[in-house]
């Protein structure tokens, strides 16, 4: 009987560590500080969370990446940046959407969502 508590609590732990790491994998923080060092596209690629936030879009590609910049203008400068590094590895500026208010000075939080996109 222990047994199979224990079996059931082991595989409820993997199910919730599964479903968390699900959620990790759709969306991403770069801090201004990660972008600093790699602003440049082939740097970019190198990013971990990057490459499997733009494979999980490439797999449905009626996804939108959307990214939620600091407020600004230095925050409209960054974000526009990194959608233009972003359209020359091959994401469609239509398949992107910007959102400001990341929450943090420092933060561009990209998410990938099911929808429309609401601007471009």
């Amino acid at each position: 009987m222990i047994f199979k508590i224990r079996l059931l609590l082991l595989l409820c732990s993997v199910t919730a560590t599964m479903l968390v790491f699900a959620e990790d994998m759709s969306s991403m923080n770069i801090s201004y500080e990660q972008w600093e060092i790699s602003r440049h596209g082939e740097k970019l690629l190198k990013l971990p969370e990057l490459t499997d936030l733009v494979r999980l879009w490439t797999e449905n590609t009626q996804k939108v990446l959307e990214m939620h910049y600091p407020g600004g203008e230095e925050g409209e400068l960054w974000v526009q940046e990194l959608m233009d590094w972003l359209i020359a590895l091959g994401v469609p500026s239509s398949s992107m959407q910007t959102v400001p208010g990341s929450g943090n000075e420092d933060i561009i939080k990209i998410v990938l969502i099911q929808g429309k996109l609401t601007n471009e």
